[in-house]
């Protein structure tokens, strides 16, 4: 008998649960009352991580229909549909690998999607005006989209800390392996989801693939840079930088396919999970690499 079994449907979201419980029993309620008190830097974490994808979006756009570079409408659209997406829960999950600020991943996440209640009607109200078959009432499901992000990442993560606080001594001597074994069941189920989902990326991959890496490494750069320029810590930036890369795709698979009834739009989302695991997945194990590197003070 045969099984199908979605890695994308099916398994992610458990996998992502996992890995978000993961996440939650390296926190303590001290690591967010520390930037509550300090809210500078997740204010300027939402600033930039608000601005810099969008803006990127509509720089790639405009250039491509001013120099003629060939991308398709149906990638362009793709693109701005990305923009105009909030934070995705896979962030945390880059932040947790590169060892940077996981409170602080959170904290954008969650601001981003809730505020995309307003944002993105905004952009696909601004983006219409680049390119008109975005217009038309075209919506997010912000419903759907905060009951995933109370489902895999808020209540999870409220477990992992509530874990952490009952038994400190079991969790303190197991965390690390506890984490090693969810980011490897994580790996395992992105393997089989880029083999499920091959045909679809493989049909645009010519296209829209070196334009995603372009995407994914400008919009770190920006982010994490424009941290820096405004002073924030390293680790700040390296967050600030990932939040800034990545967009919930899940949200933008499911407007193109269900709401804008386009399968060649959804190629370029597609497409673009595969650039976050080449650019932003190889940022993260760098950045967690470089900290090891550090002379301990």
């Amino acid at each position: 008998m045969q099984i199908d079994v979605s890695a994308q449907q099916q398994l992610l979201p458990g996998v992502i649960f996992i890995v978000m419980l993961a996440v939650g029993i390296d926190l303590e309620r001290r690591h967010f009352e520390r930037l509550f008190h300090a809210p500078k830097v997740p204010a300027l974490g939402t600033l930039i991580h608000s601005l810099t994808f969008p803006a990127t979006a509509v720089a790639l756009v405009w250039a491509s229909l001013y120099f003629d570079l060939g991308l398709s409408e149906a990638s362009l659209i793709g693109v701005l549909l990305i923009a105009a997406c909030p934070s995705g829960g896979f962030s945390n999950v880059l932040v947790l690998i590169a060892r940077a600020n996981l409170p602080l991943s959170v904290v954008l996440t969650t601001i981003s999607s809730l505020f995309s209640f307003f944002t993105v009607p905004l952009l696909f109200w601004l983006f219409s005006a680049l390119m008109p078959s975005l217009s038309g009432g075209v919506q997010l499901p912000v419903t759907e989209t905060l009951l995933h992000l109370l489902v895999l990442i808020v209540i999870p993560i409220g477990l992992g800390m509530g874990w952490r606080r009952w038994k400190p001594e079991f969790i303190g001597a197991n965390v690390d392996r506890m984490q090693s074994y969810a980011q490897r069941l994580f790996y395992g189920v992105l393997i089989l989801l880029i083999y499920q989902e091959w045909e679809v990326m493989r049909g645009g991959i010519v296209e829209a693939l070196p334009w995603s890496i372009l995407l994914c490494i400008v919009t770190l750069a920006l982010g994490f840079f424009s941290a820096r320029l405004m002073g924030l810590e390293p680790d700040d930036c390296a967050t600030i930088a990932i939040e800034a890369s990545i967009r919930n795709l899940a949200v933008a698979l499911l407007v193109a396919a269900n709401v804008m009834h386009r399968m060649d739009v959804a190629v370029l989302p597609s497409v673009y999970m595969l650039a976050v695991l080449l650019i932003a997945l190889a940022f993260s194990f760098a950045w967690r690499s470089r900290k090891r590197e550090l002379p301990t003070p």
